[in-house]
């Protein structure tokens, strides 16, 4: 015990001399929660939570279009609670969308020609977060618009009621922190053993430390305990950060969220040993961990759900660990909901084949020392 908190000690002091690696630790997931946090954070991330009463949108009327099919229009607006504001020209409606004059938010052009409706939806693109909404407001309406002009009953009366699955509103902003956080554990596991014993390697310091005393299992369990050390630092900056810039707040499980963290930096650990195997070379198996964890953010559903993805990307991206890693978390901190079967066995499965591989791979690399 007494060596191992030795060995601790100085590499603890090395990473601390190393600023360049110690900044990049630190200010590349910052990088990436102000950047996104910035650009897509501060609404809600459910489309349930805005209400439709209080959308207002822009009307335009043909001159085809006779009064009584106006009044059916202008009740069908109010029967599902929208606020129409009447333009007389298409080039008003667009300005009306594009500007947003008095709370417009989208608009509906109508035609009548030859007793064929035509209806045109215009849309604000910059604000891509409520368009799949607008749609469906839009079908909606044509829906109701139909029942109204052929004089239809409802006989059914639908009440729908919104249930929270989280204590805490779910924003853009957190759901892209939990994913930042996803990241940054998954960076910090696949490096860690890359850079201790790759570097180390290469620069003779392990086949030195087995000509000491010292046991290799020593030097592996300090240099697990020096990178989880350094990774919940930064993952505490990271969660300041989202508390001071955006409000981020979280109801966080905090042993869920422990629980979680651990497995998730030692599966990732064993990943980062198994590209040190395949690659003796340490710069090799960084660029590998490197490709493979760009790979993770962009397809493993990290700062977007991944129902948003074509279905064949959707199965590829079960594949990679880092979606269970951000699915978990987001689980943690009270982002999303999960079967607590599925949190529990993701987390068995992670800790298994780490408890396995590890031990296994730092057994194997100083075997390679010594021949």
């Amino acid at each position: 015990m007494k060596n191992t908190l030795g060995i601790l000690k100085a590499l603890i002091k090395s990473r601390i001399r190393d600023k360049e690696a110690l900044f990049w630790t630190l200010a590349f997931p910052l990088m990436f929660l102000i950047i996104f946090g910035l650009a897509f954070g501060g609404s809600s991330s459910s489309s349930a939570n805005i209400d439709e009463e209080d959308m207002r949108f822009a009307i335009y009327l043909s001159e085809t279009i006779g009064n009584q099919s106006q009044s059916d229009i202008i009740d069908t607006s109010e029967i599902i609670g929208l606020k129409p504001l009447l333009v007389y020209s298409e080039s008003d409606l667009r300005e009306s969308v594009e500007k947003g004059y008095d709370g417009v938010e989208f608009g509906i052009s109508l035609d009548n020609i030859n007793d064929v409706w035509q209806v045109h939806a215009c849309y604000n693109a910059s604000d891509m977060s409520k368009i799949q909404l607008y749609q469906s407001i839009v079908n909606n309406f044509v829906t109701q618009f139909r029942k109204t002009s052929a004089g239809f009953e409802n006989i059914i009366q639908i009440k729908t009621v919104n249930r929270d699955f989280t204590t805490e509103p779910v924003t853009n902003t957190g759901y892209i922190l939990s994913g930042v956080i996803a990241v940054s554990i998954s960076l910090s596991g696949l490096t860690a053993l890359i850079i201790s014993f790759g570097y180390y390697r290469k620069q003779n310091i392990i086949k030195r430390l087995i000509a000491t005393p010292l046991k290799g299992s020593q030097f592996l369990t300090a240099d697990i305990i020096n990178n989880l050390l350094v990774s919940i630092v930064t993952i505490i900056i990271i969660m300041l950060f989202a508390r001071l810039l955006f409000q981020v707040t979280f109801n966080m499980n905090f042993w869920y969220f422990a629980i979680t963290y651990f497995s998730s930096m030692f599966l990732m650990m064993s990943l980062g040993g198994f590209f040190l195997l395949i690659f003796r070379e340490p710069n090799a198996a960084m660029n590998l961990a490197n490709i493979f964890s760009t790979v993770m953010m962009f397809f493993a559903g990290v700062y977007f759900p991944l129902e948003l993805m074509p279905k064949w990307l959707q199965r590829f991206g079960h594949f990679l660990p880092m979606t269970y890693v951000a699915e978990n978390l987001r689980f943690s901190l009270g982002q999303d909901y999960m079967q607590s079967s599925k949190f529990w066995t993701i987390n068995i499965v992670f800790i298994v084949i780490a408890a396995i591989a590890i031990p296994l791979m730092g057994k194997q690399i100083f075997k390679l020392e010594q021949s």
